[in-house]
């Protein structure tokens, strides 16, 4: 028992990952490039490297971190655009904005994450499998591709 003889409650926090968010925010605006190998590419060090790569790069073995010249060099066709990571900053906040249909916490996490907690909500969807299936179900059929939704395990996290 807590404080106050309340029992402390371990915090659920359902995790959202979002790794191709700029290549969908693009395809979003240029939809004749989504089937097509695309990556966000961005200045570092005195380079041009690969911040992100949507469904089709990836699978033609392009990946963040590389060099531009390395991913063409792998896939010649690829298409490429500037990386606007302070829009995809303000998307990123709109997407959490939009999980406070699941609770009232949410927050972007990182680059390419949303955190959100889900600590005595998810029992109004029917428990968190049936809260993360409808945040699946809803993101999938949309502009927007996850890589991963995560649940802590109660075995982990003492429940």
């Amino acid at each position: 028992m807590g404080k106050g003889g309340a029992e402390r409650t371990a915090r659920r926090i359902l995790s959202l990952w979002l790794p191709r968010l700029p290549t969908d925010a693009h395809s979003r605006r240029h939809p004749e490039r989504r089937d097509h190998p695309l990556a966000a590419i961005l200045a570092e060090r005195g380079r041009l490297g690969v911040a992100a790569v949507n469904r089709a790069a990836a699978e033609a073995g392009v990946h963040p971190g590389m060099s531009l010249a390395d991913a063409r060099a792998i896939e010649p066709a690829l298409a490429v655009f500037d990386a606007e990571p302070e829009s995809d900053a303000r998307l990123l906040e709109r997407i959490a904005g939009w999980c406070t249909r699941y609770t009232p916490w949410t927050a972007p996490d990182g680059p390419d994450g949303v955190a959100l907690d889900i600590t005595g909500c998810a029992h109004l969807f029917g428990g968190e499998e049936a809260m993360a299936a409808d945040l699946t179900a809803r993101l999938t059929p949309g502009d927007v591709s996850y890589t991963h939704l995560s649940l802590p395990s109660k075995r982990h996290m003492g429940t």
